[in-house]
């Protein structure tokens, strides 16, 4: 019932002092731009209390730097339970790396990267990356859910792969973020059957997209990206299903030569639901846009 959810979007816990990232090692991935290196760190074990939606946590956030200037071009989340494994159940809503927090407006510019139940792991196109200035403060902010009835006991571990700027063999371009909802305040609910949530928006940068990542909960079946000025689609991306019919994971879009996008342009995201249960649920439904920017349109 929604009256028993509990929606809670206080910044408590976060670190008064920004920990140090300085132990490297190596990647399996691979870069022709330099050598890629991962960094790894993790909160402790957290308790999570039945009946939560998009929970901040206390002592779960993180203030952070490197040490040196780095390239970030990969992250990976995962939840741990008290026995090391990953949960099946959806106890992740979702997570934010960034130069700054992620707050619910459509203009917000990031250097950053995100992570959810459905979405645990970014890799950039080769080439691209978000940079890292040496000792620039950056923030990490993960949230979660627990559905059920009982508490849930769980930990997060989080790897970042870069490339340290020293190690640059060739040059790597710059991406940007923006946060897109397809409605604002992102957790709504969902009566059973089929559902859609629309919002129109203007990208104001020349430049082109080259990642798109949705943020969905369980039961969002298709998010688009469609150009309106253009009247054409951008990316439409859908659920992936087991064998048994169940979700466990989304599409996601990633090109090197990207999307072409010019100042003003206006665009929609479509989120589409599909309940098949007898009772409203939760939702969110966003789109994580990563683009690289030009002077003078693409």
């Amino acid at each position: 019932m929604r009256c028993g959810l509990l929606f809670c979007l206080c910044l408590t816990g976060l670190a008064s002092a920004a920990e140090l990232l300085t132990d490297f090692r190596p990647s399996p991935l691979r870069s022709a731009h330099g050598p890629v290196v991962q960094v790894e760190f993790a909160t402790a074990f957290l308790n999570v209390e039945p009946g939560s939606l998009a929970l901040h946590l206390p002592g779960a956030m993180l203030n952070f730097r490197f040490d040196e200037a780095v390239w970030i071009v990969g992250y990976r989340t995962s939840l741990l339970d008290a026995q090391g494994s990953e949960p099946k159940e959806n106890h992740l809503c979702h997570t934010f790396l960034g130069d700054q927090r992620v707050m619910q407006t459509g203009d917000q510019e990031v250097r950053g990267l995100y992570s959810d139940h459905y979405t645990p792991e970014i890799r950039l196109p080769d080439g691209f990356g978000v940079r890292a200035a040496a000792r620039e403060p950056l923030h990490w902010m993960p949230m979660f859910n627990n559905r059920a009835s009982d508490p849930v006991r769980v930990r997060m571990k989080v790897v970042l792969s870069v490339i340290r700027v020293k190690q640059v063999t060739k040059p790597l371009t710059p991406l940007y973020a923006t946060l897109r909802s397809a409605q604002t305040p992102h957790l709504y609910f969902v009566e059973p059957g089929h559902d859609e949530r629309k919002a129109e928006f203007e990208l104001p940068f020349n430049g082109r997209i080259h990642f798109l990542g949705t943020h969905i909960h369980p039961y969002g079946s298709a998010v688009e990206l469609f150009n309106v000025t253009r009247n054409e689609s951008v990316w439409r991306g859908g659920r992936k299903l087991d064998s048994k019919g169940e979700m466990t994971g989304f599409d996601s879009y990633s090109n090197g030569e990207g999307y072409r996008v010019k100042a003003g342009e206006r665009f929609r995201v479509t989120a589409a639901y599909d309940n098949p249960t007898s009772a409203p649920i939760d939702a969110m439904a966003g789109l994580y846009i990563l683009y690289s920017r030009l002077s003078n349109g693409p």
